[in-house]
C-alpha cells in the first residue's frame, strides 16, 4: 500500500473522529416548560433556525485549488513519460494507466473530488481541515511527480 494512500486514510479517519462531518449546533431549550396531564414536566423545545454563513473564498484557497489541478496534470504527464520509456506504475492499477482516456478521466475525477471536498469543508466552517488536507495532498502529489521525472530514460 503506497505511503500516499496511508496518509489519506489517516487524514480521513482523523476528520471523522474529530467531528468534522455532520457537526450541528444544539437547539436552545425554552425558558418555560409546559405540563402534561400527569403533572410531570414536559420538555418542549422550540427549533432555532440555523443558518450557515458562507465564508469568502480566499486567495490561499484558490492557490491550493490551482496547485491540485497543476500537480494532477503533471502527474498525468510524468506517468505517461515513464510508461512510454518502459517504466511501470506503482500506485494505480496498470489497466488504469494503460488507457489514456481512462487515466485522464481518473485524474480529472480525482481533482474534482479533492476540490469539491475542500469547498464542502470550507462551507461548513472547517477551513483549517480543508487547507491541511489540500496541503498534504499537494505535497505528496508533488513528491510523486518529482519521483517520476527523476526516473532515468533509456533509449529504445
Amino acid at each position: 500500500m503506497p505511503f500516499r494512500w496511508i496518509v489519506w486514510f489517516v487524514m480521513f479517519h482523523f476528520m471523522v473522529l474529530s467531528g468534522a462531518f455532520g457537526a450541528e449546533p444544539a437547539a436552545e431549550p425554552t425558558a418555560s416548560a409546559s405540563y402534561s396531564s400527569s403533572l410531570l414536566p414536559m420538555e418542549s423545545q422550540r427549533s432555532v433556525p440555523f443558518r450557515l454563513e458562507r465564508p469568502r473564498v480566499e486567495a490561499l484557497d484558490l492557490a491550493l485549488y490551482s496547485s491540485i489541478a497543476g500537480y494532477r496534470t503533471f502527474d498525468y504527464l510524468s506517468t505517461r513519460r515513464v510508461l512510454s520509456h518502459g517504466g511501470r506504475e506503482t500506485e494505480l492499477p496498470q489497466f488504469v494507466v494503460d488507457n489514456n482516456a481512462t487515466f485522464a478521466a481518473f485524474e480529472g475525477l480525482a481533482t474534482a473530488v479533492e476540490v469539491g471536498t475542500s469547498v464542502w469543508l470550507i462551507r461548513h466552517g472547517h477551513q483549517r481541515v480543508a487547507r491541511t488536507f489540500n496541503s498534504v495532498s499537494v505535497s505528496l502529489g508533488t513528491r510523486t511527480v518529482l519521483h517520476n521525472y527523476a526516473q532515468p530514460i533509456y533509449a529504445r
